[in-house]
């Protein structure tokens, strides 16, 4: 299902928009505010899932306080006991 939305841009962008169509950068105006838009919940969503994954981050700092490297030099030393 599509669903048709009605917008306003001034006169720059309106011309910006005609300048991209006219050299061939988008077939119209109609494919450009498509692309703007579908560019756009992109940015939203990688947005969302960076907070995500901070959040997750800061959980697991909360849970083992030592660094990276910490977390590996500790992994070499128990596998050359095992070794």
């Amino acid at each position: 299902m599509e669903t048709i939305l009605k917008i306003k841009v001034d006169e720059f962008l309106a011309h910006k928009i005609e300048d991209m169509v006219k050299i061939g950068t988008f077939e119209s105006e109609e494919d450009f505010l498509k692309s703007a838009v579908e560019d756009k919940v992109r940015m939203w969503e990688i947005l969302k899932l960076n907070t995500r994954m901070d959040k997750f981050a800061e959980q697991i700092t909360k849970k083992r306080p030592e660094s990276v490297t910490e977390a590996v030099l500790k992994a070499r030393e128990e596998e050359d006991e095992i070794l």
